[in-house]
């Protein structure tokens, strides 16, 4: 606490120091402006978060009292008088010395770096506020220039000021995860996950202090059902964060209307960092994967990962999907993980084509998987062998069809890619009725490549059947290059 409290009596002072305890960081006495021009003297109160204003009678009272966040302006009118406009109400404060006012402006000041660590609020300039969130959990001021980080980037001090802001307890067990093993193992990963025992509302709390932290890269989370809360922070979270890479939110009850805002939240940032995107097992449809995809048109980074297996993606979806990848900034150039698979359907059609487009471009693909998806997989490889023979390292086509009718036309397209790829390692087939003269072709096309050295090749579940083991038998001794071969589950 700061101990020099002129004018006030020491039983006065004993009288706050048992109110507030080890809270109370700094007292003063101040005069306040009333409504009709009179001056009142009160006890002026500074916690690590917040402004209390007491009698000067003993036992010592709180009148009135406001979170820090909740100032939305504060202007001098004399060099020892200033206006505190907050959220509810407006205080005209007159200190008995310039001291004075200094120490609780520093005390404010440096309370607010504390909660943002990176970009402290200017509260010498009027600003104008945000539009507050239906629950007031993040603080609604703009942000100026930055400070030293604290431990993870300051996430304990803006959790336990965003706590206060809302009138919940906070929890040491979150700062003391946070600060001891997240730090100590330098992870830059927030797992909502690693406190998913707590109730909604909690959570909420933890997820709004990431807004304007400056540590964490990641925000992820699976197979949790998120509430309304939580769900509206991470929307606000992505809207303001500068260092959030990659969101994660996998199998977390996520529907249609959470695509579309996710959409005008990613567009509201005016620095996005986002580079990966993972929204698997939420059934956004083909209504949310459009509005997703006319954000992504434009994303001046372009993505490196995006995944949306199993989130009810029709035709329909895909197209607008492909034409961002077409389109869109920069995807040939970054995008390396590509995850469509198991939305049945998709690529059954001729609009399929727009997808194919983008493969056939020359590109930094490392992962596909198309798996379950009703690709005709002989047709898929003429865009591959143009576009992907670079970098594909990992190929999952489990569970779609050969197009049969195409065969003598694509075949040697298939044929030459497994001749030319120059980094696979894993390819899938598994589920995947493959004909006989298919088989054929990939051997042929492995046998004289001399780029791929440890393939791991799943042919399970592909009724081979006779012809197949024949053609095995033919060709897998002249090839070195296949390291581990699943054949199982293929009849007799």
């Amino acid at each position: 606490m700061a101990t020099r409290s002129t004018g006030i009596s020491g039983e006065l002072q004993e009288s706050v120091r048992k109110l507030f305890g080890s809270t109370l960081e700094v007292l003063r006495r101040v005069r306040i402006e009333t409504r009709n021009g009179r001056f009142e003297e009160k006890l002026l109160v500074l916690t690590a978060w917040r402004l209390c204003l007491l009698n000067v009678k003993i036992p010592a009272k709180i009148e009135n009292t406001f979170n820090f966040l909740e100032i939305r302006n504060l202007t001098p009118v004399n060099p020892d008088q200033v206006v505190m406009e907050t959220e509810k109400s407006t205080y005209s404060v007159n200190f008995f010395s310039l001291e004075d006012l200094d120490q609780v402006m520093s005390h404010i000041n440096a309370s607010l770096s504390k909660i943002f660590p990176a970009s402290p609020p200017s509260l010498s300039q009027r600003s104008t506020p945000e539009s507050p969130n239906c629950l007031k959990h993040s603080p609604t001021r703009q942000a100026s220039k930055g400070c030293k980080q604290a431990c993870c980037g300051g996430f304990s001090e803006t959790y336990a000021a965003l706590c206060d802001y809302n009138g919940v307890a906070c929890r040491e067990e979150v700062q003391w995860d946070v600060d001891t093993i997240y730090h100590s193992q330098d992870t830059r990963h927030f797992n909502i996950l690693d406190f998913s025992h707590l109730g909604s509302r909690d959570l909420a709390l933890i997820v709004a202090a990431l807004a304007y932290n400056q540590w964490f890269t990641k925000l992820q989370t699976r197979d949790l059902k998120l509430g309304s809360e939580v769900i509206e922070q991470v929307l606000h979270t992505v809207s303001r964060s500068r260092t959030i890479e990659e969101l994660e939110m996998e199998n977390t009850g996520l529907k249609v209307d959470f695509a579309l805002k996710l959409a005008a939240a990613l567009a509201e940032n005016p620095f996005p960092a986002l580079t990966a995107l993972n929204l698997a097992s939420n059934p956004l449809e083909d209504k949310g994967v459009y509005a997703l995809s006319q954000f992504l048109v434009s994303h001046h980074m372009g993505l490196k990962r995006l995944n949306l297996s199993r989130t009810s993606l029709t035709l329909k979806g895909l197209v607008p999907l492909a034409q961002m990848l077409n389109n869109g900034h920069n995807f040939t150039n970054t995008l390396t993980h590509l995850d469509l698979s198991r939305n049945p359907g998709m690529l059954a059609g001729d609009d399929a084509v727009n997808l194919y487009n983008f493969l056939a471009r020359q590109n930094v693909l490392v992962d596909l998987n198309l798996a379950g998806t009703d690709c005709a997989i002989d047709v898929l490889f003429g865009a591959l062998l143009h576009g992907c023979c670079t970098h594909l390292s990992h190929l999952n086509l489990s569970n779609n069809n050969f197009s049969h009718k195409k065969a003598k036309e694509t075949l040697p397209s298939f044929k030459t890619f497994f001749s030319c790829s120059f980094s696979l390692g894993h390819v899938n087939f598994s589920g995947t009725r493959v004909p006989a003269e298919a088989l054929s072709a990939l051997f042929q096309g492995l046998s004289v490549n001399t780029h791929v050295t440890d393939l791991h090749l799943n042919l399970s579940g592909c009724e081979l059947r006779a012809n197949g083991a024949t053609v095995i038998r033919e060709n897998i001794g002249a090839i070195g290059n296949i390291t581990r071969l699943d054949i199982s589950d293929n009849g007799k």
